[in-house]
């Protein structure tokens, strides 16, 4: 699969890069919502793991433009350290595949993502 990243703490980013390339992934990464907009737009992805806070462009505002402005059906996984049921279930009604808190286990992503690409 082909996936974008988009996280600014970059401890993160290298941690999710490392676990979804030991897998087979192709992994995009993208430091800020702007970034990853234009990779959307630049490149075929078949989805999408975001945090929320992010600069320019919130984690929560990346799924409403691939659900309303893409008009794909590419998957979004939040990971965030938001851990309100609140901020979970407004990201699932805005069309989230899944959630996850972080400090998150890499197996759990890696079920999550497995999950993913067997809907798409």
């Amino acid at each position: 699969m082909k996936i974008l990243v988009c996280e600014d703490n970059p401890m993160t980013l290298r941690t999710i890069e490392y676990t979804l390339k030991k897998e087979g992934h192709e992994v995009i990464v993208a430091g800020d919502g702007e970034q990853a907009i234009r990779m959307l737009n630049e490149k075929e992805i078949d989805l999408v793991i975001s945090d929320i806070n992010m600069p320019y462009t919130k984690g929560l505002e990346l799924i409403r433009y691939v659900n309303k402005s893409l008009n794909a059906k590419i998957p979004v996984i939040i990971i965030s350290i938001i851990n309100l049921e609140e901020t979970k279930q407004h990201a699932m009604e805005l069309g989230a595949f899944g959630y996850l808190t972080k400090p998150f286990d890499p197996g759990t992503l890696l079920k999550l993502v497995q999950s993913a690409a067997e809907k798409k």
